[in-house]
């Protein structure tokens, strides 16, 4: 676990309620991103974000975190999304991409982008995301997902090739 957040958690779970708001704050961005890039809407976002908080200090008293409390985060961030996704039909939405990405202004490659993620399964858009747009290492990304790190690779390679042909197609 980062020295950071091992040290405010223990003081957390000690009464600190300052180390909770310096957990919030050094985190907020990141699960903020990976909400609206999973759900397309800025307020389901903010709102996962805020639930996910509140669930680590409802759970403080019965949660044990060993490892990596921005995992932790993340694991909990993304049951929360795809429980909203369920609900709403799982798709991704053209304006979380412009508002997450650098993507050129032309909306026909925004539209491209938004059906070749659409088009892959929830596991397969979710390592894409993960890797790619939040950053997290093969090993992170195995231990939110709970799969090996070599499941993790090999996932990610077919999930490459794929769009890759997709893109091949679309020229």
């Amino acid at each position: 676990m980062d020295h950071l957040d091992k040290q405010d958690w223990t003081a957390f779970c000690r009464g600190d309620r300052e180390a909770m708001v310096r957990i919030y704050n050094r985190h907020k961005d990141l699960l903020y991103g990976f909400g609206l890039y999973v759900t397309g809407n800025r307020q389901i976002s903010e709102d996962l974000v805020a639930d996910t908080f509140v669930r680590l200090m409802e759970q403080k008293s019965r949660l044990v975190i060993e490892k990596d409390l921005k995992n932790w985060l993340f694991i909990c961030l993304r049951n929360l999304a795809y429980n909203f996704l369920k609900k709403d039909g799982g798709k991704i939405s053209v304006s979380a991409l412009s508002e997450t990405s650098a993507v050129d202004d032309n909306i026909d490659m925004k539209i491209f982008i938004e059906k070749i993620l659409n088009n892959l399964a929830k596991e397969e858009r979710e390592l894409i995301l993960l890797r790619e747009q939040q950053g997290f290492s093969i090993t992170e990304i195995a231990e939110i997902l709970n799969i090996s790190e070599e499941a993790v690779r090999t996932r990610l390679y077919r999930v490459r090739k794929k769009m890759q042909h997709w893109g091949k197609e679309r020229k």
